[in-house]
C-alpha cells in the first residue's frame, strides 16, 4: 500500500478563484409499484416499493473571467433521454431565461437498472418496458431541475481539482 500526500499552494494554481461552483441534489424516484425496472426487459420485473431514493445530483461552473457556464447532472437513471432533456430544458428556460440552455447542460445516467422505465423516447425500449410513462418522466425531469437549481443558488467562489482512485464495494446489482 502506498500513500502520497501532497501540499499545493492554491495561489499557485493557474486560474485559482476564477470559478464559481454549485452542487445540489434532488429527487426523481418516480413510480415506487407497478412499472417495469428500466433496462432487464423482463416484463414481470416490476419495481414494488423503494429500496433507496433515486437522485439527480447537479454540477455547475462558471468561469468569471467569460461568464460561460457548464452544467452536469448525473442522474440514478439507467440512461439519459431525449423527453426527459427537454422537459428539463423547458422548465430551466421558464425559470432562467437562456441562462441554462441545450449548449451548456449535460444530463447523463448512472445506468442504474433498479429504477422505474418508461422514460425513453425510442418504441423498442418502451415496448420492452411496457410503454411510456409520463409520471415517471415528470418526476425524474422535475428532480433534474430541481438539482440544477439548488446548484444554482449555492454558486460560490472555488477552485477545481482533479484525483483519481479506485473505489470498492460501491455498488451492488439489486436484480434476483
Amino acid at each position: 500500500l502506498a500513500i502520497s500526500v501532497w501540499r499545493v499552494d492554491a495561489a499557485s494554481i493557474r486560474g485559482s478563484g476564477n470559478y464559481l461552483v454549485g452542487v445540489g441534489i434532488s429527487d426523481v424516484t418516480g413510480p415506487a409499484a407497478d412499472v417495469n425496472m428500466m433496462g432487464y426487459t423482463m416484463l414481470s420485473q416490476k419495481v414494488k416499493g423503494i429500496h433507496l431514493r433515486l437522485r439527480s445530483r447537479a454540477y455547475i461552473v462558471v468561469d468569471q473571467n467569460t461568464g460561460k457556464r457548464n452544467v452536469f447532472a448525473s442522474v440514478d437513471i439507467c440512461m439519459a433521454s431525449t423527453p426527459v432533456r427537454r422537459l428539463t430544458l423547458t422548465k430551466l428556460k421558464e425559470q432562467f431565461g437562456d441562462l441554462y440552455n441545450d449548449q451548456n447542460v449535460a444530463i447523463a445516467g448512472t445506468h442504474t437498472h433498479a429504477g422505474p422505465a418508461g422514460f425513453l423516447q425510442y418504441t423498442s425500449l418502451q415496448i420492452l418496458s411496457s410503454g411510456y410513462v409520463k409520471d415517471n418522466t415528470e418526476t425524474i425531469a422535475s428532480g433534474i431541475f430541481e438539482s440544477i437549481v439548488r446548484a444554482h443558488e449555492s454558486l460560490q467562489p472555488g477552485n477545481i481539482y482533479v484525483a483519481s482512485g479506485e473505489l470498492l464495494d460501491a455498488n451492488i446489482n439489486r436484480s434476483p
